[in-house]
């Protein structure tokens, strides 16, 4: 049995999302596609509607089994946190109106899960998804080694971490 995950990186000016797939036991993961909603130059509450629009059409193009996000963490500023819940509502949305399954985790989880290490640091974190994923769409390694965006890949660390989640309920 296979699943496909969708992994969000919220933010409301920019959020990185991807696509894997989960195969069946003892093969990689697969990286199927990975972007960036920029709404950066979008004001509210317009930045909101970018990043539903692009994201339901991303989520509807790749039918995606589950949706993957991390959960709020309380050490931003009472501002930041306001407008990344409130991108996190619109990203609920879509999986609520789309009827897909949503999975939260928390930062030090993913970071765990991926590098076995819970205060682990980008760089740390890319190099272990390397490790761990495989491509159908490119090099995963390569495009993780030269891509300077830290939105993207940590949305491949959800989707990676929820990954692992179902490799050991499904298989274990």
């Amino acid at each position: 049995m296979s699943y496909r995950i969708l992994g969000v990186d919220p933010g409301s000016r920019l959020t990185g999302w991807a696509v894997l797939d989960l195969p069946s036991f003892g093969k990689p993961f697969d990286l199927i596609s990975c972007g960036l909603i920029d709404a950066r130059r979008d004001k509210f509450p317009s930045n909101l509607n970018k990043i539903y629009e692009e994201l339901k059409e991303i989520a509807s193009s790749y039918s995606p089994d589950i949706m993957s996000l991390e959960a709020v963490f309380s050490g931003i500023n009472p501002s930041s946190l306001i407008k990344l819940s409130q991108a996190r509502g619109v990203i609920c949305l879509i999986s609520s109106a789309l009827n897909i399954r949503l999975k939260e985790y928390p930062p030090k989880f993913v970071k765990k899960s991926i590098s076995g290490y819970g205060n682990a640091d980008k760089n740390m974190m890319k190099d272990a998804l390397i490790l761990m994923c495989s491509s159908k769409s490119g090099n995963v390694k390569d495009f993780l080694k030269e891509n300077i965006i830290d939105d993207i890949s940590d949305a491949i660390a959800i989707a990676v971490c929820c990954a692992t989640d179902m490799a050991n309920f499904v298989y274990f």
